[in-house]
């Protein structure tokens, strides 16, 4: 097949849907297809690589919003697109990129997909209006993007069950983000990432891998972090990432008076993130709008449990309780579900083995054989739908 991906956000970006879409391509094409990934530019710190275009952008004014970029139809790529011979368009934000992608499908008659990968209701708070405004925005859009596909996917049924609400309508199939499993991974230099992270020899350290934002609810990790070490001392935590909320908790760490047992390490290369994580004792993820969250799986590939909230996708990697503990994102309760994990030989041990056999049935080859099924039906429902037959 040739595939045409569409996305606001791509490599260098660091970010759950750019890791997502680079993994797929990397996995669709060792399967022998043709992808080609269109995307914004980003002011030069982008590297040229076959098969990617990109479109003119600048980036937001909000200071929030400072990573992501606006993309402009100004590319030489639109004019080469109809000799790309395209069998699916799969746009991955309904934003900018995402209506070029389902333009450029309805204009040449290709099937186009959708990936339901944000939570868009929960980010309203980027938007300057009026709160009640902008949901019924986020939802309204949805549902025109969403309603021009014949087919979309979902990373989890949370995030489906979610979006039917909104009014879209086409069959939905659960896919989530496949992960790299490496059964046999081991930090290579372990001294060397604990000079450069500056990690404690001792203790118990608890992770967070993600994007510095509101959303992500890092606040509540760092009361937990004071609580736990007023009670029994011996913790730390790593927090793995940057974002536009950096200040606000850089501020709240010296209010709370832990600077010391805290470490912020900003965007780092990914193999030190799977260091990190495997040279962790827990990984807690207190986000409420992860509709996947694909670290959890990735802390699991490396036998480091997770204690993670119980909300869409996160809870529902999560509560068959193999690789970790969901729990109400409570200070108390992740202070129980913490003190339980680390404290018991047995169960952390029970849970790490647990992960590991979860993480290999996630694996990105995986999950990239069930997007070509996908893919295919796609195909044969709008040949079927456009035609009145399967030919």
């Amino acid at each position: 097949m040739n595939i045409a991906i569409f996305t606001d956000t791509y490599e260098p970006q660091i970010n759950g849907v750019a890791t997502s879409v680079l993994s797929f391509k990397n996995e669709l094409e060792k399967l022998g297809h043709r992808v080609y990934v269109f995307c914004p530019s980003m002011a030069g710190r982008e590297r040229k690589t076959p098969g990617v275009y990109r479109f003119f952008s600048i980036p937001y004014l909000s200071h929030e919003m400072r990573e992501q970029r606006i993309a402009f139809p100004f590319s030489r790529s639109l004019f080469l697109f109809h000799r790309l011979k395209i069998d699916i368009v799969h746009f991955q934000v309904t934003h900018f990129v995402g209506a070029y992608g389902l333009l450029l499908a309805m204009l040449y008659r290709i099937p186009a997909v959708h990936t339901f990968h944000t939570l868009f209701v929960k980010y309203t708070h980027y938007v300057k209006l009026n709160r009640n405004l902008a949901v019924r925005g986020v939802k309204f859009l949805s549902r025109q993007f969403g309603n021009r596909c014949i087919r979309i996917i979902s990373p989890s049924p949370d995030m489906r069950d979610e979006v039917r609400t909104y009014g879209v309508t086409p069959p939905i199939d659960i896919i989530p983000t496949g992960i790299e499993f490496v059964p046999d991974r081991r930090v290579r230099d372990p001294a060397g990432i604990r000079r450069m992270y500056r990690l404690p020899a001792g203790g118990k350290r608890l992770i967070f891998v993600g994007r510095f934002a509101r959303e992500k609810n890092i606040e509540l990790l760092l009361e937990i972090l004071r609580d736990l070490n007023a009670r029994t001392g011996g913790y730390s935590l790593h927090l793995v990432g940057d974002g536009p909320d950096r200040n606000n908790l850089e501020k709240m760490i010296i209010e709370l008076g832990i600077g010391g047992e805290v470490t912020i390490t900003g965007y780092i290369p990914r193999e030190h993130v799977f260091d990190l994580l495997q040279m962790s004792d827990l990984l807690v993820f207190p986000s409420e709008t992860e509709t996947q969250g694909l670290v959890i799986l990735e802390s699991m590939s490396v036998g480091t449990p997770i204690v993670a909230a119980d909300r869409m996708g996160a809870g529902a990697v999560m509560r068959d309780g193999r690789g970790g503990i969901a729990v109400e994102p409570r200070k108390e309760e992740y202070i129980a579900a913490i003190e339980r994990i680390l404290n018991d030989p047995d169960l952390y041990a029970a849970k790490s083995r647990s992960g590991l056999e979860k993480a290999a049935e996630w694996s990105a080859s995986a999950m990239t054989r069930r997007l070509v099924g996908f893919y295919e039906t796609a195909i044969r429902d709008y040949r079927e739908k456009r035609f009145g037959l399967n030919r």
